[in-house]
């Protein structure tokens, strides 16, 4: 694997409030883009957003990115949120920096989402094909794996097929 894709919610962090990135409540459709995040001072893995929300950074998580870089693997953040949000979030857990690329839209088509990272990719000179690619994902609504499969990049659920970010390092030689 040349470019290891990783989800926010539920896979790099977990919403410790029972609300993801972007939602204003756990059934929100429609988001909002312009949350603001900030480090935890007591735990460097915790994040608060500006309305009390929680977000905690699994705790492999820096060292597996920072040895996915390491090995020369490409990183990048997918994920079914607002982009500024996201971007928010990454600065104020101190990872920002270990991402090469970063997708984040409002809508379930991760597929599209990763053609866009990958051709941001390519448009940096890296020769990048789909089956190049592995997304790691929840997938809580069970439609990611099979939008991975008609494009041919693969897909590793977390919580299924991995339950911790180090798991992903056996994996990027397959």
């Amino acid at each position: 694997m040349k470019l290891i894709a990783i989800d926010g919610d539920h896979t790099l962090w977990e919403p410790a409030s029972g609300v993801n990135l972007s939602d204003r409540s756990p059934t929100d459709d429609e988001g909002r883009p312009d949350f603001t995040y900030t480090p935890n001072n007591d735990n460097p893995l915790v994040i608060e957003r500006d309305d009390g929300a929680l977000f905690t950074l699994r705790p492999e998580a820096r060292d597996v990115l920072s040895e996915l870089r390491s090995r020369g693997a490409l990183t990048g953040l997918l994920s079914y949120n607002h982009e500024g949000n996201v971007r928010r979030a990454l600065e104020a857990f101190g990872v920002g920096r270990l991402f090469d690329y970063m997708v984040a839209e409002w809508h379930t088509n991760k597929d599209r989402m990763l053609e866009k990272m990958i051709a941001m990719a390519r448009c940096d000179g890296r020769a990048l094909d789909a089956g190049d690619v592995l997304l790691v994902d929840d997938d809580p609504d069970d439609i990611y794996a099979g939008q991975c499969k008609r494009m041919g990049v693969r897909f590793c659920r977390f919580g299924v097929d991995v339950r911790d970010l180090r798991e992903v390092l056996r994996l990027l030689s397959g």
